[in-house]
This record gives structure tokens, C-alpha cells and sequence, in this order.
């Protein structure tokens, strides 16, 4: 039987892959590349920080070795909480898509690191964002990008764009080609995926100015695509990853 999407089959898969020791490399990995993307970025010695959807901490505590911040965080995956508070995050048990369990105008940062693209409620994610935020506080989002230059082609040729999935058990179902390149069919449990105008028009919707937008390429492509990827980095419209940090206005 083909599990249906609901918060168990979230929480199961969270789960699996924070006992997933290849998932932990590759995580590893995404995170020295996007912290590397946005090492100019400025902020206050000792803000306050909070990663939403934290999971096992391991962007946070790099967060906050990198920018001498005070991190917190939280996640629906209870093994991910004490995982995260053992890498030095002060981390709890919550649901991304009920109300947050802050105070009102707390946090200078609000970090959302590969996360929306797997949030059932993405306006509660944004209204959560502002309202803890304080005024003029800054919230960091990176996600895959939609209109991804190699999307734009497959698509015109009838395929299903990547990063998309119709199904929580095989998420290969309208890319059939990329079973060639690799046997793991395993769905990520990407629910909305956005392109950079949509990443934009949400975050105005819900009182954020954008302030600067990046592009980001990704490690698993095959190795003849990788100088592609690597260039159209440069175009965050085209990019495969979305990085942009927004200003609560």
C-alpha cells in the first residue's frame, strides 16, 4: 500500500534520515557550501538566532561558530531535537506549521535552510518568520529552484521538473531517464517547490524586502553538468538553488 503524505509519514521520514549516515555526508556537505555562499553575510556578535526546521543542529552550530550567535531551534522529529541540543543548539519539539513556541520580536535571524520546499503551510512559515523577527530583523531562505535551467529544458520535453514529486513512494515517476543514473528512488518529501519570482512575491506578501539573492549549484548532478550548473549559479533566476535574505520591514 502507498503511504499517503500526512504529518506520520513526515515525521517517519525525518526520522530514517537522521540515521542515515550518507544523508549525514551529503548534509555536511550543502552546509559548507551555503554558509561559503553567504560568509559576507553581517550580523550582530551574539544575536539571537533561530533555525526553523533545525533538524540534528548541523547548520546552526556552524552558523554559530562562524558568527558567534546564540542559535536556537526546533523540529517535529524528536531524535533530530536531541541530536541538535547535543551539537550545542537549544533545541525543542514543535511543529513548523502551528504557531512557533517564541516570544513575539525575538530573534535577529531567522534561518530556513532547505525547509519550505517540504512545509504543508508555507504562509504560516512566513507569518511565523515576521513575527518573531524583530523589526528590521533579517530571515535567511535557501530551497530548490523550480525554473532550475535544466528544468526549463526537460520540461519542454514532456518531463517532470526536478525537485517536483507526485508520489511519496518512488519520486523518479515522470523522470524515468534518471533511474539510469542512479537507483535510489526514494521520494524527498518535496511538497511546494518555488521559483525565484514566487520565493520573492511571498516573502513582499508577508512584509519582507528582499536584499540580496543568490544563486547555488548542486553536488549530485552528473559530472558532464556540473560546469553548467556551476555558471548558471551566477543567475539565481536560473540556479538550481534559491538563496535570498530578506529585511522584515
Amino acid at each position: 500500500m502507498v503511504p499517503i503524505l500526512n504529518k506520520k509519514v513526515n515525521i517517519e521520514y525525518y526520522e530514517k534520515h537522521n540515521r542515515d549516515s550518507e544523508a549525514k555526508v551529503k548534509k555536511k556537505q550543502q552546509v559548507d557550501y551555503l554558509l561559503e555562499k553567504i560568509k559576507d553575510f553581517s550580523t550582530p556578535r551574539g544575536a539571537k538566532v533561530l533555525d526553523a526546521g533545525c533538524g540534528v543542529g548541523l547548520f546552526g552550530a556552524e552558523f554559530r561558530s562562524r558568527f558567534k550567535a546564540s542559535v536556537y531551534g526546533f523540529d517535529i522529529s524528536k531524535s533530530a531535537v536531541v541530536l541538535a541540543n547535543q551539537n550545542g543548539i537549544n533545541a525543542r519539539l514543535a511543529d513548523i506549521d502551528s504557531k512557533w513556541p517564541y516570544e513575539n520580536s525575538y530573534f535577529d535571524i531567522v534561518l530556513g535552510i532547505q525547509i519550505i520546499e517540504h512545509v504543508f503551510n508555507t504562509d504560516n512559515f512566513f507569518i511565523e518568520s515576521n513575527r518573531v523577527l524583530k523589526k528590521g530583523g533579517k530571515l535567511i531562505i535557501s530551497t530548490p529552484n523550480l525554473a532550475a535551467w535544466y528544468n526549463r529544458i526537460i520540461f519542454l520535453l514532456g518531463y517532470q521538473p526536478f525537485f517536483t514529486e507526485v508520489s511519496t513512494a518512488d519520486k523518479t515517476l515522470g523522470l524515468d531517464f534518471t533511474r539510469k543514473l542512479t537507483s535510489n528512488r526514494e521520494a524527498l518529501g518535496h511538497l511546494r517547490v518555488f521559483t525565484l519570482r514566487a520565493l520573492e512575491d511571498i516573502l513582499t506578501m508577508y512584509e519582507f524586502r528582499v536584499v540580496k539573492k543568490i544563486g547555488g549549484a548542486i553536488s549530485y548532478l552528473p559530472l558532464v553538468m556540473k560546469p553548467f550548473d556551476v555558471f548558471f549559479a551566477n543567475f539565481p533566476s536560473l540556479a538550481s538553488d534559491l538563496i535570498l535574505i530578506a529585511r522584515k520591514a
